[in-house]
């Protein structure tokens, strides 16, 4: 049996660099190439993965996470900080979405997930997705994806162990 995680962003981490203009805007109504700038303080961190306002992964995450699925769409954004006069690009990722909840997933009354469980044979197989029929916008990774990232050191997220059925 595989282990999967959800791929979260890590809180701890408090001056992340936040891109301004992105707002409730779609994926699809992004041009492909964006350039925004960057509300940033002095002590402003450049991670590797940014989960809001919409997922965003660096260029080396980007193509670790592309090599497990190839049917993930990228658009790149520019990331313009005119305080410390850097220029830092980033993957906002659309991923595709599988048909993988557990009947033994639990949801509050409000439609939100209060207890994630994986089908096991649903999810064999695919590497990076995200899940179909929630509202939360997860991204899960397989153990194998789990390693390579944690492998290279890169910052700005955690991995949470899914249950299984």
């Amino acid at each position: 049996m595989r282990d999967y995680f959800l791929l979260l962003d890590d809180e701890r981490i408090i001056d992340k660099a936040q891109p301004a203009g992105l707002g409730n805007v779609k994926f699809e109504e992004l041009p492909p190439v964006s350039v925004l700038p960057v509300d940033a303080g002095r002590s402003c961190e450049y991670v590797d993965w940014l989960g809001k306002p919409m997922r965003m992964a660096s260029d080396q995450m980007k193509s670790l996470l592309e090599k497990y699925n190839r049917h993930i769409r990228f658009k790149r954004v520019e990331l313009i900080d005119t305080k410390q006069s850097g220029q830092h690009s980033y993957w906002i990722m659309q991923v595709p979405a599988v048909e993988c909840l557990s009947p033994q997933s639990e949801f509050h009354p409000g439609g939100t997930l209060k207890r994630l469980v994986l089908d096991r044979e649903q999810v064999k197989g695919h590497h990076v997705f995200a899940i179909r029929g929630i509202l939360e916008p997860y991204i899960v990774v397989s153990l194998d994806v789990a390693e390579s990232l944690l492998r290279r050191h890169w910052t700005g997220f955690m991995l949470q162990k899914i249950e299984q059925a």
